[in-house]
């Protein structure tokens, strides 16, 4: 734990002199909010009225990310696009959602502008501008003045972003790409392009025909660290200077260069983006591009806003932050292993600069750790504690019959956590409902 390399990584970053701290955030769907998925439906079952109970869900969801970033000072979001669904077929969506909505997204965008939130939106794999199929492009077109709609509504600053793909190579790239460059000049408006900017992929364009591109459309790049691993260019220079390439296609309107971040997870398929962001691979993947430039970095991970924590608190320390994590982390930590925790505690006692890394070597060294039972009904016990001086003498009596069940594998630990969930809701005990061992982790 406390060896010559995590001191190191501890010690190197964040870099000393910002015009102001590197941004880090996430995609879409917030683990710590609920609800916090949002809904769709078939197209056949598309009404009316069901698509009004639909969006107003979804931007009740948005709204409490908004919120939720807010709180956490996470000032880099992508908006998901399933927002408004099937906003870009009009033969579908006959309500003027902009109109009947406008409060909402003026209230939010309200947020967004007062906290300086910068937010961006992807579309997906569908919108193809480069396809030879012309009702391709054009419902291409269409899917990209939806995201320029949201964009207007909820921002309508050019720093905030819209992200694409080029699209397939179709038996002969190059052509491909020049169709792509034509209906980038003569199709898209002004409005798009104000937002627009592309992204190298895992399958078919590299960053080195990515930068042609953008050099024959002025268009702004996205470097992906992971996309460029898997489908690689530019052989012969360094991370450095493949970056130095992208960042010059930004101009001062487009505000700071972005990048998308990931890492793969280890077993997987190729490009495959893992469960959270492992500071030692973060820091040996990004060292020399932060030490060097000014860049925000949208992290394309599965455990989404908590990666964002860790990352922003390895790039910008605050112990009250790194406290209130170890708050959220505690059972869970604890359930898995008490000589772990014993560790961190340590940690928070005997050290005034504490690591970050090394706090975040400890949990995520327990991600693989199999399931104890004797740590895990240690922490049930803990945190009965919570509830014994309030919860009915029938709720004891059903917890210490569940309990002894689990403690002899009659039952499964998810069980456990279930009533444990029921009683942090019927008495509204906070601090266990922030916990990621009730959430999961």
């Amino acid at each position: 734990m406390k060896s010559e390399k995590n001191k190191k990584y501890a010690k190197k970053y964040p870099p000393k002199e910002l015009k102001r701290p590197i941004l880090t955030g996430y995609a879409c769907m917030n683990l710590d909010i609920y609800p916090n998925s949002y809904k769709t439906c078939r197209i056949q079952n598309i009404n009316d009225e069901r698509l009004k109970e639909i969006i107003s869900h979804n931007i009740s969801v948005l709204e409490a990310t908004i919120d939720y970033n807010i709180a956490n000072k996470n000032l880099m979001y992508r908006v998901s696009s399933s927002l408004i669904p099937y906003a870009s077929n009009h033969d579908v969506i006959k309500i003027d959602w902009k109109k009947i909505y406008k409060r909402d997204f003026d209230r939010i965008k309200s947020k967004i502008e007062q906290s300086g939130i910068r937010i961006s939106c992807h579309p997906g794999q569908y919108t193809v501008l480069n396809s030879p199929n012309e009702n391709v492009v054009k419902s291409s077109i269409r899917e990209l003045e939806y995201h320029t709609d949201l964009m207007n509504l909820l921002s309508g600053t050019q720093n905030h972003k819209m992200i694409l793909h080029i699209g397939g190579e179709y038996k002969n790239k190059k052509e491909a790409m020049e169709r792509f460059i034509k209906v980038y000049k003569t199709l898209l408006s002004k409005d798009i392009k104000k937002y627009l900017v592309i992204e190298n992929d895992d399958k078919i364009y590299n960053v080195e025909e990515i930068l042609y591109i953008s050099d024959a459309t002025g268009c702004p790049v996205v470097f992906d660290n992971l996309h460029h691993e898997v489908n690689p260019s530019l052989k012969g220079l360094s991370l450095k200077e493949i970056f130095e390439k992208v960042i010059s296609t930004w101009k001062p309107l487009d505000g700071r260069p972005k990048m998308h971040y990931s890492q793969q997870d280890i077993g997987k398929r190729k490009g495959a983006h893992s469960e959270t962001i492992f500071l030692d691979r973060f820091q040996n993947d990004l060292g020399e591009i932060l030490e060097s430039f000014e860049v925000d970095i949208m992290l394309e991970v599965k455990d989404k806003n908590r990666s964002f924590i860790k990352t922003d608190l390895f790039l910008n320390p605050d112990r009250k932050t790194l406290e209130k994590e170890w708050a959220r982390y505690k059972y869970w930590v604890m359930s898995k292993s008490q000589k772990a925790y014993n560790e961190i505690r340590s940690l928070f006692r005997n050290n005034k600069e504490l690591s970050v890394f090394e706090f975040y070597s400890v949990i995520d060294n327990l991600r693989a750790e199999p399931f104890s039972l004797k740590d895990e009904s240690n922490t049930l016990l803990h945190i009965w504690g919570y509830f014994k001086n309030i919860a009915l003498l029938k709720e004891k009596e059903f917890f210490f019959k569940n309990y002894e069940l689990f403690r002899e594998g009659e039952i499964k630990k998810e069980k456990m956590i279930n009533i444990i969930k029921t009683l942090t809701k019927k008495y509204n005990i906070k601090y266990l409902k922030d916990s990621y061992y009730i959430k999961g982790v």
